[in-house]
């Protein structure tokens, strides 16, 4: 178990997708104990149970001061993300009771707050420490080599129908499925959550110059091979390949040479994430295109269910089972067992 305590900050986004950090620290993370999510717009209770009816022993709370004082954590985690990745409004003022009350503060946004006199002055008096986890990441510089055809794993993508929609998620059940049947996985990580969660081989690719997006996801591939020699190895897919303000699912086709992919979807869903103007698109033409981009086949289907009563997730499934004939699960509610037969009989034929 990890040592770390953390409480994770998500004031007013835990019930919707800007929460997704959150989302994914309360559902698995080796790399902190998580004590406590705070968000005074959400009900009480077990944040686990609230964000998808597992309890996981969370505890919600309203306020920030009180979860400190029950809590008694280490660490301070931003929990949300934000349009252009800047400190959602108010934050400014909880970051700084974190630091003043002698917490170490762990940030995934674009704005670097161990840039900023105002935090860095409270976190040097008070012997704190600042982890920007993208700035980590933003002189990655590796080149792409070629070298990945030397990697005996059997490479899977999660790709998305949009973004915020459950690929991380679906990656990380997929691997824990594979290890469960005592077969050698890892994922490799792309974003920002993924780190946080303790994941030890990945590259934060939108923090990175985009000359090296493709050597960077290479690169992880290949330390995961060079430290693990896994089996599989799931990519977690980033944006989607149709959405016009989050790119990456390319590069992680093309630079991780997969030998097939994942769709997550969600039904329920209008429109694309942050942009009522542009409806969802239909699965085919994704499916369509990461055929034409790959070579490599569909996999499975993984949903997510926002939206969506239990019996139109049910009908939701069944559509596109019969649309695709492949596996179509709901990670969340039934787990990603039959899409996880479907990779291993991949390799093993």
């Amino acid at each position: 178990m990890p040592e770390e305590k953390a409480l994770v900050y998500c004031e007013r986004e835990y019930l919707n997708a800007n929460g997704k950090t959150a989302h994914g620290l309360v559902r698995y993370t080796t790399r902190y104990k998580i004590v406590g999510v705070v968000d005074s717009t959400a009900p009480l209770g077990d944040a686990g149970e609230i964000l998808d009816g597992k309890k996981r022993g969370i505890p919600l709370f309203y306020d920030l001061k009180e979860a400190r004082e029950k809590t008694k954590p280490d660490t301070f985690i931003i929990g949300a993300v934000s349009e252009g990745g800047i400190l959602p409004q108010g934050y400014d003022k909880a970051v700084i009771y974190a630091l003043q009350q002698g917490l170490n503060v762990v940030s995934g946004l674009h704005q670097f707050i161990s840039d900023e006199e105002r935090f860095t002055s409270i976190a040097n008096k008070n012997g704190c420490k600042i982890t920007d986890v993208r700035k980590m990441f933003r002189d990655h510089k590796r080149f792409y080599t070629g070298e990945i055809g030397k990697v005996g794993s059997t490479r899977i993508a999660t790709l998305g129908t949009d973004s915020a929609i459950g690929k991380r998620t679906t990656a990380v059940m997929l691997v824990n499925e594979l290890r469960k049947r005592k077969r050698k996985a890892d994922m490799i990580y792309t974003g920002q959550t993924g780190w946080m969660q303790g994941w030890p081989h990945g590259a934060v690719i939108d923090a990175l110059i985009n000359d090296f997006v493709s050597g960077g996801i290479e690169g992880a591939i290949l330390d995961s091979w060079r430290d693990e020699k896994p089996e599989f190895i799931i990519i977690e897919g980033q944006g989607s390949l149709v959405h016009p303000f989050f790119p990456g699912g390319f590069e992680i086709m093309a630079a991780g040479q997969i030998h097939g992919f994942t769709l997550q979807d969600a039904p329920g869903r209008p429109y694309l994430d942050g942009f009522p103007g542009y409806p969802m698109p239909d699965p085919l033409r994704v499916v369509k295109i990461a055929k034409l981009l790959s070579e490599r086949p569909l996999i499975g289907i993984s949903i997510n269910h926002e939206h969506l009563s239990h019996e139109e997730a049910r009908k939701a499934k069944s559509k596109l089972h019969k649309r695709f004939k492949v596996p179509v699960e709901d990670p969340v509610i039934d787990d990603v067992t039959q899409i996880a037969d479907a990779i291993e009989k991949l390799r093993d034929g």
